[in-house]
């Protein structure tokens, strides 16, 4: 029996903290650090949190093709707390093992628990009339212009094969300061085995649960960290002072330390470089730190290598962060590529004479990498990307420039 109006709504707190996590999307917030305010203490409800939130944003074009079909409307025309409800129920319904009537009625205590309460017929009818293609067509899956590019840089069989693996979840990897051997037999004996990946990094068995929680990460053994960026970070040569210019959150600044670099991490905002004093605290090494906006100009010191991960569109991200897809526009490409510029020309006036300036972004647009990398005119000693590959991973490009002696 429904509960009578103005009683007490009956939604499920995992499908509350998903429907506020995608409306703070829709106003520029990160899943992630949106779901981490929100979602409940209950290991299942978080669980179903994250899940629907990333299974909305990976499937989105579909949703909101389904509720065009069934509701006779443009999704522009709807409130966004009844156009965030219809997608969570409709993708529960299609590709969860939800019960439809559940999936349904949920939806309407969601119109409640948001405030849209007078949408509760129209959510029930559009939920139990909406039909999402289980199948994944590409095309629903990514903006028309991200598949035109990729597919023309990559060829189709690999953009496509790419794309549907960034349909999937992404795989969580760990970098270990010290003793690998003894990190991944405690993870053994906690029967979550570790996959090595390469030198110090680790695959995490899927669902492994709370990283806090796993073992030796209070104790500072090992630091989150996709293969890619470990990849990017060791394109530094060995050195005995190395920059980080754009070093937040501070994984590469912490490979850099661990490999026995003296570092020194900037980044634009303070408070930014708080979380890799943190990091940096809890692994036990050193960094040191200072803000400092690179557009504007340079640092007056110099250093025999620079890193610069510059800030970019993030595209190669989209497996990780699906918001991404939906909020980037082809013109943001042009548009990172001029700051990027400025940048990396800044970072340059801090390489000592003959040494090593890397330059990275986490993104496959030519624009945002090697094009801007060029503009130095230095020479590339080394390069890596890893655009396209199978596993759907994090997407890097990144060089190595030896400065005039």
């Amino acid at each position: 029996m429904a509960e009578p109006r103005g009683g007490p709504p009956r939604l499920n707190p995992g499908r509350l903290a998903a429907a506020r996590a995608l409306l703070a999307v829709e106003e520029g917030k990160n899943v992630e650090e949106a779901l981490a305010e929100l979602v409940p203490r209950d290991p299942a409800d978080r669980s179903l949190a994250w899940n629907l939130a990333f299974g909305v944003l990976r499937n989105r074009a579909a949703l909101d093709e389904a509720i065009v079909q069934a509701a006779r409307r443009a999704i522009w025309t709807l409130d966004p707390q009844v156009a965030t409800i219809l997608r969570m129920g409709l993708y529960e319904r299609t590709f969860t093992r939800t019960p439809p009537h559940a999936a349904v009625d949920q939806g309407v205590e969601a119109t409640r628990a948001l405030g849209v309460g007078h949408a509760g017929g129209f959510v029930n009818a559009v939920l139990r009339r909406g039909e999402v293609p289980r199948e994944g067509d590409i095309t629903l899956g990514f903006p028309q212009w991200m598949i035109t590019r990729w597919r023309a840089a990559l060829g189709v069989e690999k953009a496509d094969a790419w794309l549907r693996a960034c349909a999937d979840p992404a795989p969580v990897h760990i970098v270990v300061r010290e003793d690998a051997a003894g990190v991944a037999a405690a993870f053994q004996r906690a029967e979550l085995p570790l996959v090595p990946v390469g030198e110090g990094v680790f695959r995490l068995p899927p669902r492994a649960g709370r990283i806090e929680e796993l073992p030796g990460f209070r104790e500072g053994r090992w630091w989150v960290m996709d293969p890619a960026a470990v990849a990017v970070a060791d394109l530094v040569p060995q050195v005995d002072r190395v920059l980080d210019t754009c070093a937040a959150p501070g994984g590469k600044s912490l490979r850099l330390a661990a490999r026995g670099m003296a570092v020194s991490a900037t980044d634009l905002k303070p408070e930014r470089l708080k979380r890799v004093e943190e990091n940096a605290q809890r692994v036990g090494l050193t960094v040191r730190r200072k803000a400092h906006d690179w557009v504007a100009g340079p640092l007056a010191e110099r250093w025999p290598a620079v890193l610069v991960d510059a800030p970019c569109t993030a595209l190669g991200l989209i497996r990780r962060h699906p918001e991404l897809r939906w909020r980037r526009t082809e013109a943001d490409v042009l548009a990172a590529a001029i700051r990027q510029k400025a940048i990396l020309a800044n970072a340059a006036k801090c390489v000592e004479p003959g040494g090593a300036l890397v330059y990275a972004v986490c993104s496959p647009e030519p624009e945002e990498g090697p094009q801007v990398a060029a503009t130095l005119g230095w020479p590339i000693e080394a390069v890596y990307s890893n655009a396209g590959n199978a596993e759907g991973a994090d997407v890097f490009w990144g060089c190595r420039l030896r400065a005039p002696a």
